[in-house]
Formats: structure tokens, sequence, C-alpha cells
């Protein structure tokens, strides 16, 4: 199953994201969640204390490429599998979600 939560600024995506995700994972269903915000607070609501946030790698931005079939037909594919990108870059909560982040703040006025 995927789920993809989305509205305007400060209607409460995070917290919805994380409270679905939280008890998805509770449910004992393995669950992966994607922060794509750019200012990255789903782990501050998955639990994660401020060390562990400072930590959460950004995934690379060549992890997809475009492949071109015999046809001349081109789509856009992974590098990695799923699970590989959730092993290599993805940071575990304590409450069972692992979590992967699209961007980092990597200095003031970057959010």
């Amino acid at each position: 199953m995927k789920i993809s939560i989305s509205g305007k600024g400060g209607s409460g995506k995070t917290t919805a994201a994380g409270t679905l995700a939280r008890l998805f994972a509770q449910g004992g269903n393995p669950v992966l969640a994607i922060d794509g915000d750019s200012n990255p607070n789903l782990g501050m609501t998955l639990g994660l204390p401020l060390e562990a946030l400072n930590e959460v790698p950004a995934l690379p931005s060549d992890l997809l490429m475009d492949v071109t079939d015999d046809d001349g037909n081109t789509k856009t594919v992974l590098r990695l599998s799923v699970e590989d990108i959730a092993t290599e870059f993805g940071t575990a909560t304590n409450n069972g979600v692992q979590l992967l982040a699209m961007k980092k703040i990597d200095h003031a006025g970057a959010g």
C-alpha cells in the first residue's frame, strides 16, 4: 500500500503522516515513511531525538536514471531497489517506522 499526503502549508500534513505511519507500524506492518518537505519535520513527529534528526541523510539526487528500450521509449527507474535504498539511507525510529528524507536543511534560510 502507498499513501501520499498533500495540502497547503500548515494544514497538518506532517502530523497526519506521522500518525498514520505509527499506527500502521503498531499494527505490525512494515512502514517506510518518506519526508519530501523542504523543511523536514517528519522525523520529529516520529519521535526521533534531536541528535538522530541531525543524522538523517538526504536521499542523493542520482537515485533515478533514464533507461531507453529498443523501441526508443524512455522511462525513469530507480538505480537501487527500494529495499537497498531503505537500508542505505533509512533511519529507524523507536516505533518501527523506517524514515527517508528527500531534503536536508544545510543552513539557515534553506527550509
